[in-house]
């Protein structure tokens, strides 16, 4: 299953940005500018860095969805920079901000009506 990059439509205030948005110079691209931009500055090659899928669920600051429903997932590659001691990942989120995810991809723990995602292997 593929999820999309980010909502469609964005409703963000200059004080709940979100380090997990960010855009591309085309919708095709895989790592948006603030990305390449990090990457250039830490010497890494954008065309082959070493990249993880990771998976975010929609906050109820972006979007609105049904009482008793699970929260849209979105998905996009991120740079790995390296691994924490605990063995989570430091990434360059779609922003450009170095982020810690979970070594699964996923950037906190799922929804427990996402959850299913974790085991059949949509999101790893």
């Amino acid at each position: 299953m593929k999820f999309p990059r980010q909502p469609d439509h964005l409703v963000l205030s200059p004080s709940g940005w979100s380090p997990w948005i960010g855009w591309g110079n085309t919708p095709e691209d895989r790592f948006t500018r603030a990305q390449v931009g990090e990457m250039e500055r830490k010497g890494i090659d954008p065309q082959n860095p070493n990249a993880i899928t990771v998976f975010r669920e929609a906050t109820t600051r972006e979007m609105e969805w049904g009482r008793g429903s699970a929260p849209p997932v979105f998905q996009f590659d991120c740079p790995v920079l390296s691994t924490t001691r605990g063995g989570r990942l430091r990434v360059i989120a779609p922003n450009g901000d170095v982020k810690i995810v979970q070594r699964n991809g996923w950037a906190h723990d799922p929804h427990h009506l996402n959850r299913h995602l974790l085991t059949k292997g949509e999101a790893q």
